[in-house]
C-alpha cells in the first residue's frame, strides 16, 4: 500500500510501473533481479506464516472438539451412572425358596399342558400368554374343568368368584407377594425387539416360589443364563412331539390341497384372497385367521376348522403362537414375509413354530408339513431338519425415572434412553434396549406442554397404547381428550352389514380403534376419559359378529388391482396389476 502511495505522488501507473522509473527509489534495490529475490522472499514469509496460522487455527479447532467431545463423554459416563441407579433392582437375594422349571420342547409336545398341572395344583397364581386369544383359551379351560380363573388382558378384565389364579397377557403381569405359582409361556419371546421386554419382566420380577417358563429349544440357553445371573435354581424339562413332523416327500397343489390342512400365507391380503379362491374356484370350505382379525372371530373360525365345520385353514404366522389349532398337514403358501422393515425368508424357528401345528394328538399318525413348488418345500425341509441358531438377550424397557434424567422431549429423550444403552456389567452380555420406534412415533405426536400435564410416568404409558399406521390418528384425538380431561371420542362406527372386502377393512378398523378405546380406559391415570367403555365394548361385540358372518357368507375378498379393480394372480405380490403398472393413467 505504501508503495501505491509513491507510485501516485511521482505520477507514475499503480498497476504497470516500469522499472526504470523506480529503481533505487523508496528503498528499492538497483537492479531488477534484486527485486524479484526479494519479492520471492517475502512471498515465502508470507505463505508461510499464513500457513503456520492455518495450522494454529486447526489446532486449536481440533483441541476444542476434542475437549468438548471429551465433556460429551464424561457427561454421557456420568449419565449412564445415574441411570444405572434406577435399572430394575433384581436383587438375587430376595429371590431365596424359589425355583424355575424350564420346559422346553417343540410344538405338540405337551409342555403348556404340563406347566398349567403345577398352577392348577398350586391353587394361585397366574399365567401369562402372549395373545389375548390364548389366555381366553387357558380362562375357559381352567373354568371348564373347575378350577375358578380370572381372565385379564389389556382391554378386559374378567373377575371370577372364588379364583385365585389369572389368566393374563404378558404384559399386564404384576407381581404380588401371595402368588404361589406363574407359568410364563412362549418364553422365546424374551428377544422379541417390541415386547420382550414383558417377559424378561416377568422372569426376573415373579416373585412366585414355582416359576414354570415354557420355550421352543431356541431360547433354552438364553433362560438358563438370565437364571444363573438372578440366582435361581433351575431344572429342565424336555418334551418330545406327541405326533411324529415329516416333510411332504412332493408338493402340493392349491386345488388338491387334503382335508384338515392350515395354508400359511404372510399377509392379510393375500389370506383373504386364497380364501376367496379356495371357496370359490375349488369349492372348499374354508376359515381364516390373521392378526388384524378380532381374537373372538379367530377363535371362532379355529373352533369351526377343529370340529371339522371346515375342511381348511387359511392363516398368517398367528397362528404360530400357542394357537391350539389342531391340523394334519401344514402348506406354505410361501417362504418369505415382510417383516416391518423387509421382506426376508422365514427363520428356521418360524418354519418349525408354524409347520408344527400340523399332527393332531389322538388323531393323527403323524404331522405333515409341505408346500407348494419344489423350491418352497426344499426351504421347509432345511428348515426342519437343520440346527437353529440359540437366543442370546433378552429385551428391557424403560422405566419412568429413568426418562426423568434425560433431556429434551419425550421423543428424544426415548431416542437417548435406547443409545446410552444403560445396563449394569453383570447384564450386559444378556439384556439389550427394546426397540421404541413405535413409542418415538407416538411421543413425537405429543407436545412438552402435552407431556408436562400428563407427567413422565403416564406420558410413557400412553405412548405403549397398541396402535397401527391407520389407527395412530385416532389414539392422537384420544391422546388429546386424556390430557384435557375430558372424554375420549368413540371409535368409529363399523358397518351394521357387511357386503364387501371394503367393508370388511373398515369393519377391522373400527374394532382396532375400539380396542385402543378400551385399552386406555383400563388404564387407572386414563380411565376418567374412558366413561363410555361398555358401550364401545358393546359396539365392538356387535362388529366382530358380523366380521365373522361375513366371512362365513363367503364375501368376495378376492385381491383386486387398486387401480382398475380386475383380480389379481394368486402369486402376485403387489396392489398393482401388471397393465396398471405399465401404464398408470390406464382406467378399469
Amino acid at each position: 500500500r505504501l508503495l501505491r502511495e509513491h507510485l501516485q505522488q511521482a505520477g507514475l501507473s499503480k498497476s504497470r510501473p516500469q522499472w526504470g522509473q523506480v529503481r533505487g527509489q523508496w528503498g528499492l534495490p538497483a537492479s531488477l533481479r534484486e527485486f524479484r529475490q526479494q519479492a520471492e522472499h517475502h512471498r515465502v514469509a508470507r505463505e508461510a506464516a499464513a500457513e503456520a496460522e492455518r495450522r494454529e487455527q486447526r489446532d486449536r479447532v481440533h483441541a476444542e472438539a476434542l475437549a468438548e467431545l471429551e465433556a460429551e463423554q464424561r457427561a454421557q459416563a456420568e449419565l449412564r451412572q445415574r441411570l444405572l441407579t434406577v435399572f430394575p433392582a433384581w436383587d438375587t437375594t430376595a429371590r431365596t425358596g424359589q425355583r424355575l422349571t424350564l420346559h422346553l420342547g417343540p410344538t405338540n409336545s405337551g409342555k403348556t399342558f404340563a406347566a398349567l398341572q403345577h398352577l392348577i395344583a398350586a391353587g394361585r397364581g397366574w399365567y401369562l400368554a402372549p395373545l389375548r386369544l390364548l389366555a381366553h383359551e387357558v380362562y375357559e379351560q381352567l373354568n371348564r374343568g373347575g378350577t375358578p380363573c380370572h381372565l385379564l388382558t389389556g382391554e378386559e378384565s374378567i373377575r371370577v368368584p372364588g379364583a385365585q389364579i389369572t389368566a393374563s397377557t404378558i404384559e399386564m403381569f404384576a407381581p404380588t407377594p401371595d402368588e404361589a405359582c406363574t407359568v410364563i409361556d412362549e418364553a422365546h419371546m424374551l428377544a422379541d425387539e417390541q415386547r420382550g421386554w414383558a417377559w424378561t419382566r416377568a422372569l426376573m420380577e415373579s416373585k412366585a416360589p414355582d416359576l414354570h417358563v415354557i420355550s421352543a429349544p431356541v431360547a433354552g440357553p438364553l433362560v438358563q443364563r438370565l437364571a444363573e445371573a438372578a440366582g435361581l435354581p433351575l431344572q429342565t424339562v424336555r418334551h418330545e412331539r406327541l405326533t411324529p413332523l415329516a416333510v411332504s416327500p412332493r408338493p402340493w397343489s392349491l386345488e388338491k390341497l387334503p382335508p384338515q390342512t392350515i395354508l400359511v400365507a404372510f399377509s392379510r391380503a393375500l389370506a383373504l384372497g386364497l380364501k376367496s379362491e379356495l371357496e370359490r374356484q375349488h369349492r372348499r370350505r374354508v376359515s381364516i385367521i390373521y392378526g388384524d382379525l378380532p381374537p373372538e372371530v379367530r377363535r371362532r373360525q379355529a373352533a369351526r376348522f377343529a370340529e371339522g365345520d371346515t375342511e381348511i385353514c387359511v392363516a398368517t404366522d398367528a397362528v404360530g403362537m400357542g394357537l391350539n389349532l389342531p391340523a394334519d398337514h401344514v402348506c406354505f403358501f410361501e417362504v418369505e414375509k415382510f417383516d416391518g422393515h423387509q421382506r426376508r425368508p422365514l427363520t428356521p424357528t418360524e418354519v418349525r413354530q408354524i409347520g408344527g401345528r400340523a399332527g393332531r394328538f389322538g388323531l393323527s399318525r403323524a404331522g405333515l408339513v409341505g408346500a407348494l413348488n419344489p423350491a418352497d418345500l426344499a426351504v421347509v425341509r432345511r428348515s426342519l431338519d437343520g440346527p437353529e441358531t440359540p437366543l442370546t438377550q433378552a429385551r428391557v424397557a424403560p422405566v419412568p425415572e429413568a426418562l426423568g434424567m434425560l433431556s429434551g422431549t419425550l421423543a428424544e429423550r426415548l431416542r437417548q434412553w435406547t443409545e446410552l444403552r444403560s445396563i449394569p456389567d453383570n447384564w450386559r452380555q444378556l439384556l439389550r434396549p427394546m426397540s421404541l420406534a413405535d413409542a418415538i412415533e407416538l411421543a413425537e405426536l405429543l407436545t412438552p406442554r402435552d407431556v408436562a400435564t400428563l407427567g413422565d410416568a403416564d406420558a410413557l404409558l400412553l405412548v405403549r397404547a397398541p396402535t397401527s399406521d391407520d389407527t395412530r390418528d385416532y389414539w392422537r384425538v384420544c391422546a388429546q381428550a386424556i390430557v384435557r380431561r375430558r372424554a375420549m371420542p368413540l371409535p368409529p362406527e363399523a358397518p351394521a352389514l357387511i357386503r364387501t372386502a371394503a367393508e370388511l377393512t373398515e369393519a377391522e378398523l373400527s374394532i382396532r380403534c375400539a380396542d385402543i378405546y378400551l385399552w386406555l380406559s383400563q388404564r387407572r391415570p386414563f380411565a376418567a376419559s374412558g366413561q363410555a367403555a361398555a358401550e364401545v365394548r358393546a359396539a365392538r361385540a356387535a362388529a366382530t359378529r358380523e366380521v365373522d358372518a361375513a366371512l362365513q357368507r363367503r364375501i368376495d375378498t378376492t385381491r383386486r388391482c387398486r387401480n382398475c379393480g380386475r383380480p389379481l394372480p394368486t402369486h402376485h405380490r403387489f396392489n398393482l396389476c401388471t397393465a396398471c403398472y405399465r401404464d398408470p393413467w390406464r382406467v378399469g
